[in-house]
């Protein structure tokens, strides 16, 4: 009796079915890489790098010098928006930051970096972070809120309510003496077309 040459060699036969494509485990570690790198790019920590990027390199363009940090903010309308924060040991006047928010809105815009979204630029300035250090061990919420109190002491509640009574007999009067001229002139308005009153007027 001949006995089969593969006999108790079952568990070592080669699997059933067609064989994988040669080259397939290869085709695939590169695919995933390149997945990884596209979320990576499309992030918004690789975006808001590439603002940081290229507001330094205008810092230096200029001649400014400090540290730039990109924040990613949303506007009153809910639009997602972009604030560059920028300190620097120089000294900025405040008449001239906004010129440089505009300056650094076009060059950011013409580089493709902002996308259409809002800009807002926040310097800081040599003087800025003197003051902000100097009075942070001094202040507490009586001191801020007598700097608020100072600082808005010509607005007064009944004097806004003045003003407003003021606008509306203003209002009022200009009405009235539309009116008059009008029925001076003999000018007889339209009947309305429909059961709706008249507007009232403006």
């Amino acid at each position: 009796m001949r006995i089969p040459l593969n006999a108790g060699q079952g568990s070592c036969s080669a699997p059933l079915g067609p064989p994988p494509p040669r080259g397939c485990i290869s085709y695939r570690v590169p695919m995933q890489f390149i997945q990884r790198l596209r979320r990576r790019l499309r992030s918004p920590s690789h975006d808001l790098r590439r603002l940081r990027g290229a507001s330094q390199f205008l810092m230096r363009h200029v001649g400014m010098t400090g540290r730039a940090q990109c924040l990613q903010t949303r506007d009153s309308q809910g639009r997602v928006a972009v604030l560059l924060v920028i300190e620097t040991p120089l000294r900025i006047p405040l008449a001239l930051r906004s010129e440089i928010q505009a300056y650094f809105r076009r060059k950011l815009t013409e580089f493709g970096e902002l996308k259409g979204r809002p800009f807002n630029l926040l310097l800081r300035d040599r003087d800025d972070l003197a003051q902000s250090q100097r009075g942070a061990s001094a202040s507490s919420s009586s001191r801020v809120a007598s700097i608020v109190a100072a600082a808005n002491a010509d607005v007064d509640a009944a004097a806004l309510a003045d003003q407003v009574a003021d606008k509306r007999q203003q209002v009022r009067q200009r009405l009235s003496e539309r009116r008059q001229a009008r029925e001076e002139s003999g000018y007889v308005p339209l009947a309305p077309v429909t059961d709706v009153a008249p507007l009232a007027e403006v």
